[in-house]
């Protein structure tokens, strides 16, 4: 299955929230993994190709009204900012506060000078 397929399926059989279905029984329902389904619905949300957002809060489905997508875009902010923090505490366990790279393709960069531009 490709994005498409399933950014098309989610549109005629899961939109709006009411019409939602939880992950892993869409997961079965189209013969894929949970992981394939993950990976699919994070290149719909990510490409400007599919005009609306597949929220994946709690289960699946293609945002209909505009606090639809707010919420999956807020559950997205907590999710990397819960994210960020955990890094943050193992930096400290290990001694590294503020010293680690980031990887931005085959360069490294430090932090600071990847906000900064």
């Amino acid at each position: 299955m490709d994005a498409e397929k399933l950014y098309n399926y989610l549109l005629a059989n899961h939109y709006g929230r009411e019409n939602s279905i939880v992950r892993s029984e869409l997961a079965v329902r189209l013969s894929i993994s949970e992981r394939e389904l993950r990976r699919l619905t994070k290149e719909i949300n990510e490409s400007p190709k599919f005009e609306k957002l597949v929220s994946t809060t709690h289960s699946c489905y293609i945002c209909k009204t505009k606090g639809e997508c707010k919420h999956s875009i807020m559950n997205t902010w907590r999710v990397a900012i819960a994210l960020i923090t955990k890094a943050k505490q193992m930096e400290k366990k290990v001694g590294l506060n503020g010293q680690i790279k980031i990887s931005t393709g085959e360069l490294y960069k430090d932090i600071v000078e990847t906000f900064e531009e």
